[in-house]
């Protein structure tokens, strides 16, 4: 089978690139991807593979009936949407839509998993049950992938395991990284309403300043990882915003500060929160002013399955050798809604970095950065992994 799936992966190299450009010069924002997703249904149709459009407005489904009889169903993710961020690359692919750019490598997440389609539409007497291709919508802090689970993406037929990959622009291109459990961290987006006593800056004594009330909150909202966390737990709380007054000899009467909670696991998440309440309510209490905390639930811990992720070693490893993969050394406490997919733990999912590093090639800048690019050799070998993992995973 690896023969033949990496020999399939070369020969189409040439079309996914061009899929992976043609997506990079028309990208979309979340739940915009409406072009994108009409060109993902047409190549899939021209596979003669039966597709679910509109599925969390944009998300699309194709499922691959396998000839090698009855079988489980392995799912295939990729996500589609796309950055408001105006690009700096100058390369005859650049981005057509004036503040809008692929750099977080999505353009060839899509266009890989269009890869796998055509490689197992090859291979499908090889496939014994089905898989099916997950193109999500909005998974750049929007949250796709949920409303696609609860719309049916994992049904009819029933779902057992996802694999997916995430360019990796600090690993090399033709290597991978891979990591049992922990892998990427919760996101929750917090905030703080402080309501004082506005007044005249010249006369503090009779104001209740909530931008002192805002500092100290700050400066005390620290201790959360310090002091009321094992340190063996990671947890990121940031302030990112505050925002107070519009005078500069005005003692404004309110202040809005808002921040993030990152957390490897739920019960570390849930705890940080509670402390940051409790530690508002004593600055509040401090200063005669009155806080209010408020969190929004974004993206859950991503666990990464043991199960899965041999055999995602296996097929890389089959394909261009062992010394290709990598353990990473730690999670990220960047989030991602991939695990979404999970269904809330009940079934196992694992994601995989693939490298796109090349200084060579000036291929160097980090994702989210307007100069962002990949290398382009990463592309078949990603197609190769997910299609020889999920061939593995049917006939296991």
């Amino acid at each position: 089978m690896k023969d033949d799936v990496w020999k399939i992966a070369n020969e189409i190299k040439k079309e996914i690139i061009e899929f992976r450009r043609h997506f990079h010069m028309y990208p979309e924002l979340g739940y915009e991807e409406e072009k994108t997703s009409e060109f993902v249904i047409k190549k899939l149709k021209e596979l003669s593979i039966e597709v679910t459009p509109n599925l969390a407005k944009f998300g699309v489904t194709g499922l691959i009936k396998g000839a090698a009889g009855q079988g489980k169903t392995i799912g295939i993710r990729a996500d589609m949407d796309a950055l408001p961020i105006l690009e700096e690359n100058d390369v005859p692919y650049k981005s057509k839509h004036d503040g809008k750019m692929h750099a977080c490598g999505h353009d060839a997440h899509t266009a890989i998993l269009l890869g796998v389609a055509k490689i197992l539409v090859k291979m499908k007497d090889k496939i014994k049950g089905n898989v099916k291709l997950i193109f999500q919508p909005a998974e750049e802090g929007l949250g796709g992938a949920k409303p696609m689970v609860q719309e049916g993406a994992l049904k009819d037929p029933e779902v057992s395991a996802v694999i997916a990959l995430h360019m990796a622009d600090e690993v090399e291109v033709g290597h991978i990284e891979v990591k049992d459990g922990s892998f990427t961290a919760s996101a929750d987006k917090i905030w703080f309403d402080i309501e004082g006593k506005g007044g005249h800056a010249a006369s503090p004594h009779d104001t209740i300043d909530p931008i002192m009330v805002g500092s100290h909150l700050i400066t005390a909202l620290q201790t959360v990882a310090s002091r009321n966390t094992d340190p063996v737990d990671p947890v990121v709380l940031t302030i990112g915003t505050f925002n107070a007054g519009t005078v500069y000899n005005v003692i404004p009467r309110t202040a809005h500060m808002t921040g993030t909670i990152r957390s490897l696991k739920q019960e570390v998440r849930e705890a940080t929160f509670e402390s940051a309440k409790r530690i508002a309510e004593g600055v509040a209490k401090a200063f005669g002013a009155k806080i209010t905390p408020g969190i929004k639930r974004g993206y859950s811990p991503g666990y990464n399955s043991p199960e899965l992720n041999v055999l995602l070693k296996q097929a890389t490893s089959e394909l261009v050798g062992e010394d290709k993969v990598h353990i990473a050394e730690a999670p990220s406490m960047g989030a991602e809604d991939f695990y979404e997919f999970s269904d809330n733990n009940r079934i196992p999912v694992a994601m995989f970095w693939l490298g796109i590093l090349n200084e060579k090639k000036g291929i160097i800048h980090p994702g989210h950065n307007p100069k962002y690019d990949i290398d382009e050799d990463a592309l078949p070998l990603g197609c190769a992994i997910l299609s020889l993992t999920a061939l593995k995973y049917l006939t296991n």
